[in-house]
């Protein structure tokens, strides 16, 4: 008789197509248990170079070093390039494994974890602040420019359309409604593109006018590192959704597992209510 004392192996592997970490296990007549191994791949080091060129470029534009600018858009090309083609090889991995089983618990938990993460990040920059304004006796310091709200807060109520038209897609594929559910997605999608579009004239326009930067003092580094954090988490949301699009374009979605959609759902109202606690935070007090 085989040895049944041995406990099955729980194997927990994550896919990016998925932003999941699905359970799977397959198990024979025998009892013989099977390990899938993700055949090798360059885009997670394409991805990360790319990245990295990124934030060098960013680096150097806030040294003022010639070409910085078109070092962070080669960058983040090259990044967007990566990213979808890491996303397409896993999904097809994905699609070709049979015996995959979707564990809603622990798909949850880790994007619960992750997110709890991401709070921790923005937590330590609202510490910051606060710090910061207890220590100075003015704020905004002398000389600091007057922050126009009307713009950040047209930009807010359309970050939270946005988050109501995500919400809608989610419940419409929930009912099968796909068309719908994509054509709401991409409405999110191009609420996301006009908010960023709103963060880039404003911080522009508080460097040509204003001569306000990420070097203008403690204030102006607070200002950018926090706008300009949420707004890369924006952007990433942004590509998240996209790559949902192109999977409801493709109809990979189903009402039962669609886990990668709502995922993408949850990550959006996070980066939705972190800026509504930046705005009242940055803006109004």
């Amino acid at each position: 008789m085989p040895d049944t004392s041995v406990p099955q192996v729980l194997i927990l592997s994550f896919h990016f197509s998925n932003f999941s970490f699905p359970m799977s296990h397959t198990t024979t007549a025998e009892h013989s248990e099977h390990i899938h191994l993700p055949p090798p791949s360059y885009w997670p080091i394409f991805t990360a170079l790319s990245t990295g060129l990124l934030v060098i470029g960013l680096l150097l534009w806030i040294w003022d070093v010639s070409m910085a600018t078109s070092i962070m858009v080669i960058g983040g090309l090259l990044g967007i390039t990566g990213a979808m083609g890491w996303a397409s090889a896993l999904i097809k991995e994905n699609s070709e494994i049979p015996d995959v089983i979707e564990d809603d618990r622990w798909m949850k938990l880790g994007l619960k974890l992750f997110l709890i993460s991401e709070t921790a990040i923005f937590g330590s920059f609202f510490a910051h602040h606060y710090y910061s304004r207890t220590q100075t006796a003015v704020w905004p310091p002398v000389g600091a420019p007057e922050l126009d709200t009307t713009l950040p807060a047209i930009a807010t109520l359309i970050l939270m359309s946005s988050s109501v038209t995500m919400e809608l897609a989610h419940h419409m594929l929930k009912k099968g409604n796909r068309t719908l559910a994509r054509t709401l997605t991409f409405v999110t999608i191009t609420l996301g593109v006009i908010f960023l579009g709103f963060q880039a004239h404003e911080w522009g326009f508080l460097k040509a006018y204003d001569q306000f930067t990420l070097q203008s003092g403690t204030y102006g580094t607070l200002f950018f590192a926090m706008t300009g954090f949420h707004g890369a988490h924006v952007a990433t949301g942004i590509l998240l959704m996209l790559v949902v699009w192109l999977r409801l374009q493709m109809g990979h979605y189903t009402p039962e597992r669609h886990f990668s959609f709502a995922a993408a759902s949850w990550y959006w109202h996070f980066v939705d209510v972190i800026w509504i606690f930046l705005f009242f935070t940055v803006y109004l007090f």
